[in-house]
């Protein structure tokens, strides 16, 4: 096979023509092909590897492609051994879009609860106990009429044609359910859109709304007020759109005095406009613009990845072949429901919640974006699964385990959940898939297991997906056993739609991010200053290829020169190996990595991680270190009450009458109390060598901050302007010198 071939197919040629997937074949073959009787089969049993030989598929996820490890320099290519020799860019013909995908879903299941939100009631003051639904046939009307006066405004404010869809949308707003009536409303009429995060600063802003040209802005009232202080800076915008409900003197002041000339509705306007004038959908094509996904990069501007509809398609595809969620039958007492919790302007969330709405689930939204509210949220949602960074399952672990080792919590129940734990961590280490056991249902789960995941409001979880940067293996197992739940690592970027592999979901060796997905292509490619050889060893800079990935980086041809070759093959910037099961694991980073003085290699990332799933009283932390220096300090974001009752318990430190930004001032300027700190956290670590061990370290309560550049909205710590931020603390820090040295530690 030529190293530059790729033919393209769709899962139901690929169920029809494979004999691997010959059950499957048959199960179908009772409906008419293309009808949604056909198409409700489908979804219902979708996970591919399920669908074959499963033994047979975990023993060898991936193959390489015959006469493709010539190249000098690269590994062979590597392709889903259940579809090796053409990559999947649909689900069918019929389905290669998203406009086809949702109104498909809108046929089968127009009645399901589509978006949700908790609803605030003034007179009370509180927020609903309860989500309030909008059905999958209420939510298709509403995104034609928000689209088609859209596409009237903007065309009439430029003097072209109504249907002219030419231009793109911006969205700026929190994750809600007007969000995705936008979203819906662009692909009814081939409109291209982009999200701006809500905590973009002036700068970024401007750069992407005049970048873009974009004509219209669809945000929601509380970031009104910023975008004004800038409006004048934007060339191009004409119209801008409120999600909330503003009223009519509120309109008239702010048009009338502000805009100059900019024209401001609400969406209920904008709605009710379409809905008058009934311009006919314009239907996107595979090939049509979906988004433009400006990267939250952690170093200079934003690059924007052009993300087409065959893009969306063909992600789509792969996640609904590994999602293991069942719809047959799905009424809507029984329908499957997921919190839309990760930033929409983020790509793994909008493949998230794409699969939800391509198979009739209930997308549910939170209240108010507050991480510090998704349990409250969570508990009333009960969703089916969930979708998280490390972050997030970090924290829940930590909860778990000072929920565990309370000292309000009897000796005698500690020892039997701890016990518990043991008992399903040995049988997860022992074997994989599900626990059926009898002792497992009618005693772990009653005893304790069911406690945790009602507290948690996962209540009906089946499973959670796991992606934007890597976990220890530690948590993952940890949280499968005391949630009994089974947990999917995967492996994506903007890049190419968020995750294109993924692993299986009770896999007993856990850590890989599992074989490519059926839509993509793999190999690895030497990088001899850091000692890896992808011909030898299977391990270098991840690059794929395929229908899911970048063709074009938007107006930036250089950045696309730089990081797409000739032969279309994308540069992750990743460092990964292939295991003998055809599993990739990430290892590293092309560029994430320094030297201390004494010469030895620092992977910043996995120390975090590590600090970070290990030790339940840190929430952030950010390593730092540099070839002028022999050791590493950290700055690190600390749960107050966590940290004192471990620091009473083991040390009988008193914080009586302090306020928990009082306590970490103590700390931070106590080198006694620093040094205990730092004793705990390491002792937390003991896989960790010497030289990876930080020596020093400041305390604060949410140190890294969106707002102040040090993190990126999901959450990666942007290492340069952090360096930068710290420098007085990092300074001071290495003025000290090393705690663990001076204290003989």
């Amino acid at each position: 096979m030529s190293e530059t071939t790729i033919t393209k197919t769709t899962l139901t040629e690929l169920i029809e023509n494979s004999p691997k997937l010959g059950k499957l074949k048959h199960k179908l073959s009772k409906f008419k092909k293309g009808s949604n009787e056909y198409f409700a089969a489908l979804f219902s049993d979708l996970v591919l590897s399920k669908s074959s030989d499963f033994k047979a598929y975990l023993k060898q996820q991936s193959v390489p492609l015959p006469g493709t490890d010539h190249v000098k320099g690269y590994s062979a290519i590597y392709r889903n051994s259940l579809s090796p020799e053409k990559l999947v860019s649909a689900i069918d013909s019929s389905l290669d879009t998203g406009y086809k995908m949702f109104s498909r879903a809108v046929e089968i299941y127009g009645d399901n609860d589509c978006l949700g939100e908790r609803v605030y009631d003034q007179v009370t003051g509180k927020w609903s106990d309860y989500y309030v639904w909008e059905s999958y046939r209420q939510v298709q009307q509403r995104s034609r009429n928000l689209g088609a006066g859209i596409i009237s405004l903007v065309n009439t404010s430029r003097g072209r044609p109504l249907d002219t869809a030419d231009f793109i949308v911006s969205i700026m707003s929190t994750n809600r359910k007007e969000w995705i009536l936008t979203d819906l409303a662009c692909q009814t009429f081939g409109l291209a859109n982009t999200a701006l995060y809500t905590t973009l600063g002036e700068e970024t802003s401007e750069y992407i709304l005049n970048l873009t040209e974009s004509p219209v802005l669809v945000l929601q009232s509380s970031n009104l007020l910023k975008v004004l202080s800038y409006l004048p800076n934007l060339k191009h915008v004409t119209t801008l759109i409120s999600m909330d409900e503003l009223s009519d003197a509120e309109l008239k002041n702010l048009n009338e005095n502000f805009l100059n000339g900019v024209k401001l509705f609400n969406m209920t306007q904008v709605e009710s406009i379409g809905s008058l004038l009934k311009v006919d959908p314009i239907p996107p094509t595979p090939e049509s613009l979906y988004t433009i996904s400006f990267t939250s990069g952690t170093t200079g501007m934003p690059k924007g990845v052009e993300l087409s509809h065959e893009h969306l398609a063909s992600a789509v595809s792969f996640a609904k072949t590994n999602f293991d969620l069942s719809t047959a039958e799905m009424s809507k007492s029984k329908q499957h429901y997921e919190l839309c919790f990760l930033p929409l302007a983020h790509i793994f969330q909008r493949q998230i919640t794409s699969i939800s709405l391509s198979s009739g689930f209930g997308c549910g939204f939170m209240h108010i974006p507050d991480p510090s509210c998704l349990t409250e949220c969570l508990r009333i949602l009960k969703p089916t699964f969930l979708a998280v960074v490390p972050r997030i399952l970090t924290k829940m672990e930590s909860g778990i385990k000072n929920s565990l080792n309370n000292d309000e919590v009897s000796v005698i129940t500690k020892n039997i959940a701890h016990n518990i734990l043991d008992a399903k961590l040995s049988r997860f280490q022992s074997r994989g898939g599900p626990d059926d056991s009898f002792i497992n249902s009618l005693l772990y789960h009653k005893v304790l297991i069911d406690k945790i995941r009602t507290q948690l409001g996962f209540d009906n979880l089946e499973f959670m997906v796991i992606g934007s940067a890597p976990v220890s293996n530690e948590t993952l197992m940890f949280m499968r056993s005391c949630l009994d739940v089974g947990i999917k690592q995967g492996y994506g970027l903007t890049e190419t739609f968020a995750g294109l592999c993924i692993s299986e979901t009770y896999e007993r060796d856990v850590g890989s991010c599992g074989g490519p997905g059926v839509s993509c292509e793999i190999r690895l490619k030497s990088v001899p200053s850091m000692g890896y050889d992808a011909e030898k060893e299977l391990k270098g800079e991840i690059q794929t290829r395929g229908p899911q990935s970048v063709v074009r980086y938007y107006k930036n041809p250089d950045a696309t020169k730089s990081a797409i070759d000739k032969s279309g093959w994308f540069s992750t910037g990743d460092i990964g190996y292939i295991d003998n099961k055809g599993r990739l694991h990430i290892i590293d980073r092309v560029k994430n990595f320094f030297k201390l003085a004494q010469g030895e290699y620092i992977a910043p990332e996995k120390i975090e991680n590590s600090y970070l799933s290990n030790c339940p009283e840190i929430t952030q932390i950010f390593i730092h270190g540099n070839s002028l220096e022999t050791f590493l300090v950290a700055i690190v974001g600390v749960d107050p009450g966590a940290l004192l009752e471990t620091l009473t318990k083991y040390y009988g430190v008193k914080a009586k009458g302090l306020s928990p930004e009082e306590m970490v001032n103590k700390i931070n300027s106590d080198t006694s109390l620093r040094v205990k700190v730092l004793v705990l956290l390491n002792r937390h670590v003991p896989k960790l060598q010497g030289f990876e061990k930080i020596h020093n370290l400041h305390l604060g309560i949410e140190p890294l901050k969106i707002d102040d550049g040090n993190i990126t909205p999901s959450f990666k710590v942007k290492r340069n302007s952090c360096a930068k931020f710290f420098k007085e603390e990092i300074t001071n820090m290495y003025k000290e010198g090393s705690l663990i040295r001076s204290n003989k530690l």
